[in-house]
């Protein structure tokens, strides 16, 4: 921002304008685009924003002058980011420790002493890029343009050249002069502004890090939580793909998972690295290992029946009906129990299927050459053991 202060030095009072740089512990950094200035904080008088000049007309309850308060300001920022960050280290055969780390990316402003809160969401802020309709004129005829229909943009703008015209000598009864004094909380200098918290906010989860301070243009690693969680395994079989070792973490903790990379350990060696997905709480998030070499797995097919001609489309056009068995062979070679997910897609209906199988169609592929779906399970194995899954499917081939 651009503003002009007022201070005093070696007795004398002087001034100086340009944009905010940097604020330190000492002195205030402008830059006007010929000089900086380094003007100190203990000789500031009195500060005036360039860009957007606020005047604050203000009355007591009891209509009499106040004459001190304390002054907030609430602001949209852009220019700070963060990026989560995972170590998932496994302590156990059915527990770990999880790891929150949090690079903050500062290029906006200095952060000096400031109680910093990490946001896991996307809140929506749809006037970024405008200035807020305080800036009467230009500003709000900008954002009248944007979002109104033609005829409330007449309005709006009406309204602006009316409000333009008003005098301060209008105010009757109003003085000059700060606002009543509040209490010295964060929640009584926000008001009315929204707030993460509460029954609207049920969307977002809020890591908050004390006492930070990074200036502009610095970034900053911090852990944000460290948590003892508890896991088992799953195994997911996808018809012709490898099967796949899955780590499934079960988050009951006092706070939602981010989306964010994870690297997981064992004994100090690498495990594995992937994207550890948004997980809210009392749920579970699977995070991929490596392929499952220990469980041995083969699937075959065979044509057990074919109805010759089952149907003419159309004239001289001839379909033959054709019943196909399929087997999918399990055999577990792990040290523990292993709990396997299955899913066999067939290029036609499914129509039976052993061990409790579940049948599944493709509502969107229903022509009688396009017809989809699927078989699934999940079945556990023990140590040792081996299993045979079977199922039938039909399918519609044109006749040779």
């Amino acid at each position: 921002m651009r503003v002009e202060l007022e201070y005093t030095q070696k007795g004398q009072e002087r001034s100086a304008a340009g944009t905010l740089v940097s604020v330190g512990p000492e002195f205030v950094v402008l830059d006007n685009a010929s000089n900086s200035f380094a003007v100190p904080i203990a000789g500031v008088t009195r500060m005036k924003m360039l860009d957007l000049p606020l005047r604050l007309h203000v009355a007591g309850n009891d209509g009499k002058p106040i004459d001190r308060t304390r002054l907030g300001m609430a602001y949209l920022r852009k220019g700070i980011t963060w990026i989560p960050e995972y170590t998932l280290k496994i302590a156990s055969a059915d527990e770990a420790e999880l790891v929150l780390r949090g690079t903050i990316v500062n290029e906006a402003e200095d952060l000096v002493h400031c109680d910093v809160h990490l946001v896991v969401g996307v809140p929506t802020f749809l006037h970024t890029d405008y200035l807020a309709p305080i800036a009467i004129g230009q500003a709000i005829r900008t954002i009248g343009a944007a979002v109104a229909p033609p005829q409330v943009s007449t309005q709006i703008m009406n309204r602006a050249a009316i409000s333009n015209t008003i005098r301060a000598d209008q105010f009757h009864g109003v003085v000059e002069k700060p606002v009543a004094p509040v209490a010295d909380t964060l929640p009584a200098a926000v008001g009315n502004l929204p707030q993460l918290g509460g029954a609207a906010a049920t969307d977002y989860t809020v890591y908050t890090r004390k006492d930070l301070t990074l200036r502009r243009g610095e970034k900053a690693i911090v852990t944000l939580f460290t948590r003892r969680i508890r896991y088992s395994h799953v195994y997911r079989w996808e018809s012709a793909a490898p099967m796949k070792h899955y780590l499934v973490l079960h988050n009951k903790t006092d706070t939602a998972w981010t989306t964010g990379p994870c690297l997981a350990v064992t004994d100090q060696r690498p495990l594995s690295e992937d994207l550890l997905r948004y997980t809210p709480m009392d749920g579970d998030c699977e995070f991929p290992v490596s392929t499952a070499i220990n469980i041995a797995h083969r699937r075959s097919e065979v044509e057990t029946s074919r109805k010759m001609k089952a149907h003419s489309p159309a004239r001289n056009v001839f379909l033959d009906l054709v019943t196909l068995r399929g087997t999918a062979r399990l055999r577990n070679f792990e040290n523990r129990p292993a709990r396997i997910v299955i899913d066999i897609p067939v290029p036609g209906k499914p129509v039976e299927a052993t061990n409790g199988g579940a049948l599944n169609v493709d509502s969107t592929k229903l022509k009688l050459l396009d017809r989809r779906g699927s078989v699934n399970w999940q079945v556990t194995l023990e140590r040792g053991e081996s299993k045979e899954l079977t199922y039938v499917y039909e399918r519609y081939v044109p006749s040779q």
